[in-house]
């Protein structure tokens, strides 16, 4: 009687534990095309529109991406379009067997704001599978990593826009002092 109740209690506990971390979290959702968006403006830029853009592509851009050139898109002075990838972690100790996502990105700048883009997440495979399937869990297919997958998205979208927000402080210029 003792083992069968310690079996529940386990199995109740192992049970709270994995519903509690692989629930994802709430991804954002554009009304118009029901795509995984994270949009964000950032106003009170510090300088004119050019300095703006070139510290976004020397800054960010040219430390960000290994080579900005061959994912950009669109480099009009304005705004900069591109479509990059990155992995996820599936925790299969074979990093071969981990999946690839690619997303666009756009990034405009307008006197005294900046707005970045990053949607269209796809899971990279013989046939691109956008990552919103993954929402589904009536899906006969779903299987629970999904979660994770999704709970890694907004975690590298956190993080690209923090390094993007960072990327638009000006340096700080120290003049000498003449002796």
């Amino acid at each position: 009687m003792k083992r069968l109740a310690l079996l529940f209690v386990a199995i109740l506990f192992a049970t709270a534990t994995f519903a509690q971390s692989n629930e994802p979290s709430k991804l954002p959702i554009d009304p118009k095309t029901g795509k995984i968006t994270f949009r964000k403006v950032i106003s009170n830029t510090i300088g004119s529109q050019d300095e703006v853009f070139n510290r976004i592509y020397s800054g960010f851009m040219n430390t960000y991406y290994k080579s900005p050139s061959t994912i950009l898109q669109q480099n009009d002075g304005r705004t900069l379009k591109g479509k990059h990838q990155f992995q996820l972690d599936n925790g299969d100790a074979v990093k071969s067997k981990w999946p690839w996502i690619t997303y666009y990105f756009t990034i405009e700048v307008r006197e005294g704001r900046v707005r970045y883009t990053l949607t269209d997440f796809m899971q990279k495979t013989q046939s691109n599978h956008p990552c919103e399937e993954w929402m589904n869990k009536e899906d006969p297919m779903y299987q629970p990593i999904w979660d994770s997958y999704l709970n890694q998205i907004a975690a590298f979208a956190e993080d690209w826009g923090q390094k993007f927000e960072e990327s638009l402080v000006p340096e700080k210029v120290f003049e000498e002092e003449e002796w």
